[in-house]
């Protein structure tokens, strides 16, 4: 029998051992020593709620690792002996599943059970002390944590403090987070997770769904201590099949949790769940008093924090619609400024580089404009170039309207803001902008209010173009009219016009099915400003009429207009590459003196009336009409009719008959000659004869006879034709 003599200082409890006060441990390590006088023995022990393996004595100086202790159930109090190899173990479990270990380095047990049990009393003892200490330490947790939960008012912070420290309150949790009602969805949406990724807030259950619905639902807080547990409850409770993916994705493998309601009064406002992605020990009815404890606390926090926050929206929203009035105030008076300052430009005709001058100054930025009616830049520093050109500017904007930030990669990383300007449909241009960051508000405006005052510059220009179009196709045709040499040589020295040079006519036509007609107009100007670009220093005349642009060209010598038409072709290539609408061109013969500009215009006509006639959108000199011209009042139907009736035989569909009509085509535009003929076909010239002689019964005619001949030679020319377009 032991008798002990216990005294309390300062709240640890202490047992008088020779002479003098000892706590538990110290007078258990004497009493085995006094005991065990002849044996080395140390001591282990484990807590069960930290999960952690610790030593108490070393009597030995050990340097292996600490034991494996064995998981028993928390009600399973008692002491085992274990014997083993050199050495007994005292294994004690006592009622919060610690546990303590004595290994004492002796084959068999020194010791009484008397004094086993005394042993196991005094570390009892010592487990005791364990226990009010982690009850203090808890209790602290506890009172700390609320202490830091209630002092803020801001409400994401208020839930996120919740969360970090419940899991300070249950230090074996990992992980958590809080879902709250929203009576509008009508479901709990997940707030502040700690140790979650973004996809649990896609994690939103109704009422009864899952865990945290059930608990939301009737109010009962659960404990789970196996996966399969969690899983299943989740099942019984339906859990749809969105929910149990993002609650798999946003987590890692868990294998225990705790889920508590959150209620104010009689009311539930949400739920608190945390997980344990490994199981470090069981979780306990103690976790789950203690979390529902902390989750009382964390509800009268959460409803402060929400009241707060109402009444501090309602007062940012005040102060917002405030500021927002005087900012959209200030934004107005910079708008108006910016507006009467450009619009005083135009006015007074200053032009478009005094504009992109002033946006530049206004902006205090680098600022370039394209031209995109006449392809050209606006540079206000001279040293200035763009660092785009206008096909690039042209592709950029082809099939999208929005401002682009855009990186030019040479020698430095630079970037640039590319503002577009549009009439209607139509690309009038584009104001580039260096950049090193993102454009003020203030930039913006300027921006917004140069683009609308240059769009209005560019329009204004196109509608001066436009009435001086009209004007000169009044004087073009008054100059074409009028039959008067000294009139004639007056109108010709009104428009500048040498009255002893060669002179051409081209008319280009964009055909009306190809352009929206509202934005002919500014087709039309595009399109002048490109020929003008192109033909800078060439002494000519031009001007556009509804779909048409007329030409007047002086030359110095006739056989300059191949380069004309060469130029004219080249012009067609690029406009129709950057995806603008087609047209064709007539061009006339090169004539001397005024007097022969009625007989190029008419000439230009027919030429554009033959490609009209065939579909056609190219460009073509009048004299490549050739024998053609005489057809120019045919209608294509009768042309058709005309070769159909006289090559009908050879143009059915069988590949002898097709062979004699390529025989035929070809004969006749060698000029009949058999042996050109023969070799052209790669044929023997018998087999030719054999043909030529097969043709005519056909076609019941004699090449030799002249008349037949022509009708047949003419029919080929206009087949040939045909083919040709």
């Amino acid at each position: 029998m032991f008798i002990y003599n216990l005294s309390i200082m300062n709240g640890d409890l202490y047992i008088k051992g020779e002479g003098q006060f000892m706590n538990s441990l110290e007078y258990g390590v004497q009493f085995l020593k006094r005991t065990l006088v002849h044996s080395n023995f140390c001591i282990w022990g484990c807590d069960y709620y930290k999960n952690e393996t610790y030593l108490i004595f070393d009597g030995v100086h050990q340097q292996g690792g600490p034991p494996k202790f064995t998981d028993f159930p928390s009600d399973d109090c008692g002491y085992k002996i274990i014997n083993q190899q050199n050495s007994v173990t005292l294994r004690f479990t006592y009622e919060r599943g610690n546990q303590i270990a004595v290994f004492i380095f002796q084959e068999s047990l020194p010791l009484t059970d008397e004094e086993v049990e005394h042993v196991f009393h005094l570390m009892r003892v010592f487990d005791l002390e364990q226990t009010i200490q982690l009850k203090t330490q808890e209790m602290t947790t506890m009172v700390d944590s609320i202490r830091s939960v209630t002092s803020s008012l801001h409400l994401d912070r208020v839930l996120e403090n919740i969360i970090r420290n419940a899991l300070k309150v249950i230090p074996a949790a990992d992980a958590g987070y809080l879902m709250l009602y929203d009576p509008d969805k009508k479901r709990l949406i997940s707030k502040a997770p700690v140790g979650f990724n973004d996809l649990i807030y896609h994690f939103s259950v109704e009422v009864g769904e899952a865990i945290t619905g059930k608990v939301f639902q009737d109010g009962k807080g659960r404990i789970f201590n196996s996966r399969q547990e969690l899983y299943a409850e989740m099942h019984t409770n339906h859990i749809s099949d969105k929910n149990l993916s993002f609650i798999n994705r946003s987590s890692k493998y868990t294998e225990g949790a705790i889920c508590v309601p959150i209620s104010i009064e009689e009311e539930r406002i949400g739920v608190m769940i945390i997980h344990q992605w490994k199981i470090k020990r069981k979780l306990t009815e103690h976790d789950l008093n203690l979390l529902q404890g902390f989750a009382g606390q964390a509800a009268i926090a959460i409803q402060n924090a929400q009241f707060h926050t109402e009444t501090n929206d309602s007062l940012q929203e005040i102060t917002a619609l405030s500021k927002k009035l005087t900012k959209k105030n200030a934004q107005l008076e910079k708008r108006q400024e910016v507006h009467e300052i450009l619009m005083n430009i135009s006015i007074r005709n200053r032009g478009i580089k005094v504009l992109v001058h002033e946006l530049q100054e206004m902006m205090n930025r680098t600022v370039v404009f394209f031209n995109g009616l006449e392809n050209t830049f606006y540079c206000p520093d001279p040293c200035e170039h763009s660092h785009f050109s206008m096909f690039e500017l042209k592709a950029i904007f082809s099939n999208k309207r929005q401002a682009s930030h855009v990186k030019v990669f040479g020698e430095l990383e630079e970037m640039f803001y590319l503002y577009p300007i549009y009439n209607g449909g139509v690309f009038l241009g584009c104001l580039i902008i260096q950049i090193n960051g993102s454009l003020s508000k203030s930039d913006q405006i300027t921006l917004e209010q140069g683009s609308s005052v240059l769009a209005l510059e560019l329009v204004k220009r196109q509608t001066i173009s436009t009435i001086y179009n009209r004007k000169m196709y009044e004087k073009f045709q008054e100059l074409l009219t009028n039959e008067d040499p000294s009139h004639l040589r007056k109108l010709g020295k009104e428009f500048d016009l040498n009255p002893s040079s060669y002179w051409v006519i081209s008319i280009l036509e964009i055909p009306k099915h190809a352009v929206d007609i509202q934005y002919l107009d500014i087709i039309i100007y595009q399109l002048i400003s490109k020929v003008n670009t192109e033909f800078p220093s060439l002494e000519k005349l031009i001007y556009g009429f509804y779909n048409k642009i007329f030409l007047l060209i002086s030359l110095p010598v006739p056989a300059d207009l191949k380069h004309i038409t060469y130029k004219l072709n080249v012009i067609k290539e690029d406009w129709e590459r950057s995806g603008n609408p087609i047209f064709r061109g007539g061009i006339s013969n090169a004539y001397m003196g005024l007097e022969s500009i009625k007989k190029c215009y008419e000439e230009a006509e027919k030429t554009l009336d033959y490609l009209d006639q065939r579909a056609s959108t190219g460009i073509i000199q009048y004299e490549d009409i050739g024998l053609n011209r005489l057809f120019l009042k045919q209608s294509t139907e009768e042309i058709e009719q005309f070769i159909n009736e006289t090559l009908s035989p050879l143009t059915t569909a069988t590949e002898k008959n097709k062979e004699l009509e390529e025989t035929l085509l070809t004969y006749i535009e060698l000029n009949r000659s058999a042996s050109k003929t023969a070799d052209h076909l790669h044929i023997h010239i018998n087999t030719l004869y054999q043909r030529i002689n097969k043709i005519e019964d056909l076609l019941k005619i004699d090449l030799r006879d002249n008349g037949d001949l022509l009708e047949i030679q003419l029919a080929c020319h206009l087949k040939k034709s045909q083919l040709a377009l």
